[in-house]
């Protein structure tokens, strides 16, 4: 709800709406609402991406992910909180990118994308620091609980190349792009950082879910694979396609990119 508030002023300016005086004054006040309005969306989602590392974190019989936290929230809810702040730079520079390709033109000046590089990589630095720290921590506490470090990837296909691609590949390696100036300035090498950015958090979140309830903790338990069929994967493309319609009619219809006139002048 507060995202489609969020969103609703701009199709207040679209052109022909907002001639009208009854939206056109809509608009000016929703405008002057909107920090409010975005305050709780941030707020919102802070504890979304929280709740999603906090439950994994909370599983007593599960030491794949069980953690100590801080009062009544383990450390896993602040780690998916930062790992989505350093990831959403990366997403908004693809979802432009991918824009202006299908567009032909320019829409963002390049200033505004190697500030939101250059936020994603710090960030993303402080991340991998935080959760190398965890996961040296984890396998220490695992280790005295009887769950040895090897247990955790002794099942195929998790083995020690999800690791190894998590805080290496995607991390590693996009976090010293996005902090290298030159770099950045390399739109292909930028692109690549990004993809990679977005997916180590993408496997962030598969590995707490799916290891974190697919590994046995008990000697008579088996590891079992699940395969979705086509019609889960098409429920779930589903939405991806009907989010990629809204943002193509949103930049045919709606003032998404204010600075596409300056850099594409007639």
């Amino acid at each position: 709800m507060v995202l489609c508030i969020e969103y609703f002023p701009l199709i207040l300016e679209n052109r022909q709406i907002n001639r009208l005086g009854f939206f056109h004054g809509m608009a000016h006040h929703l405008h002057e609402a909107m920090p409010t309005i975005a305050a709780i969306g941030v707020f919102l989602s802070f504890f979304h991406q929280g709740s999603l590392g906090g439950v994994p974190g909370v599983l007593y019989g599960r030491p794949f992910a069980f953690r100590e936290g801080f009062l009544v929230w383990p450390w896993t809810f602040f780690l998916f909180v930062l790992s989505a702040i350093a990831c959403g730079p990366c997403f908004t520079i693809l979802i432009t990118w991918i824009t202006e390709k299908c567009a032909g033109k320019r829409l963002v000046k390049r200033n505004v994308i190697d500030i939101l590089a250059k936020i994603s990589g710090r960030l993303l630095v402080v991340y991998l620091i935080l959760k190398t720290l965890d996961t040296v921590y984890w396998v220490a506490i695992a280790g005295k609980v009887g769950a040895p470090f090897s247990s955790f990837y002794a099942n195929q296909p998790y083995g020690y190349w999800v690791l190894i691609t998590e805080l290496g590949i995607f991390g590693v390696i996009p976090a010293l792009i996005l902090l290298s100036a030159k770099a950045r300035q390399i739109e292909n090498v930028l692109i690549i950082a990004c993809i990679l950015n977005c997916a180590g958090i993408f496997m962030n979140r598969w590995i707490m879910t799916v290891q974190s309830l697919a590994v046995p903790v008990m000697s008579f338990d088996k590891f079992v694979s699940y395969h979705p069929n086509w019609v889960e994967y098409a429920s779930t493309f589903m939405f991806v396609w009907a989010g990629a319609i809204v943002i193509m009619l949103s930049y045919r219809y709606l003032p998404i990119f204010p600075q596409e006139k300056e850099l594409n002048p007639l």
